[in-house]
């Protein structure tokens, strides 16, 4: 028997581990009081601290528990513009810090990304929020500022003695 190889498909193949594991209800406990916000675990669950995966499969998995539960797949459910708002204010409001962070208003501390939109990740942009929550990789943030003052400036760390 000759050995052909296999292809493991773990994004498109969410829906099998929705039957597999469950997730929580998040578009319901949007449509409620609760406050859903995104973060990272790092080295305790995956290694990674990059919200802009987790911001993709938030909106991944639920779209895929929709399915599920639904029958059907409904590209509304759980939409960018929601999940944008998940890994920003609604973050701030978890630890209780909406009036100074998590949103760009006068008045509250000026914490933001610069993200360069013209790279082949993030084709085609039609929706700049949409391209953010799919698309974007960490690679297409060229500065970040933190309290009014830039911590990288054009990919370049700022204000550090090497």
């Amino acid at each position: 028997m000759v050995a052909l190889g296999i292809s493991q498909r773990l994004v498109s193949r969410f829906l099998t581990a929705m039957r597999m594991l469950g997730f929580a209800p998040i578009k319901e406990m949007l449509d409620s009081v609760v406050c859903v916000s995104l973060g990272t675990d790092g080295a305790p669950s995956n290694n990674r601290i990059r919200i802009v995966d987790e911001m993709f499969l938030a909106s991944l998995i639920n779209k895929g528990r929709e399915a599920y539960i639904g029958g059907i797949t409904n590209p509304t459910v759980l939409p960018s513009e929601t999940v944008l708002k998940m890994a920003t204010i609604n973050g701030a409001k978890a630890v209780l810090w909406d009036n100074e962070i998590g949103s760009l208003e006068v008045g509250k501390k000026a914490d933001l990304i610069v993200v360069n939109p013209f790279t082949w990740s993030m084709v085609p942009l039609q929706d700049c929020i949409a391209n953010i929550v799919y698309c974007m990789r960490t690679e297409n943030i060229e500065s970040v500022m933190c309290n009014g003052q830039w911590i990288m400036k054009d990919h370049k760390i700022v204000n550090l003695n090497e």
